[in-house]
């Protein structure tokens, strides 16, 4: 039997409907998780090893750990007529004044 486009079209809508997180890969997530928990005593002894023979990847190591518990920022772009330096040099009240007038547009927008 051939596989029609509508078919197709059908059961991948099935397979990966947005929103609903693969079983799979939860069930990875999990299985890892409770192998890194069940570590993590011996970790501190681990990293304690390799630092004896080599700091810089022992702090290597702590730093590939590091983007599994400390969430990444997000980039953020700055548009608009006022500089960094034009903000330094206003006074507070300017600054207050300029964060009202921002506030403003946001709810005219």
């Amino acid at each position: 039997m051939k596989l029609s486009k509508e078919k197709a079209s059908e059961l991948g809508k099935k397979s990966s409907r947005k929103g609903i997180p693969n079983k799979s890969t939860t069930e990875i997530r999990e299985a890892f998780q409770l192998l890194v928990s069940d570590k993590l005593p011996q970790l501190s002894t681990w990293l304690d090893d390799v630092a004896r023979e080599n700091p810089e990847k022992a702090l290597d190591i702590i730093i590939k750990f590091s983007d599994f518990v400390i969430p990444k920022l997000q980039r953020t772009e700055l548009r608009g007529d006022v500089s960094v330096t034009s903000l330094i040099e206003m006074t507070p009240h300017e600054r207050s004044k300029r964060i009202a007038d921002l506030k403003e547009k946001l709810k005219v927008s």
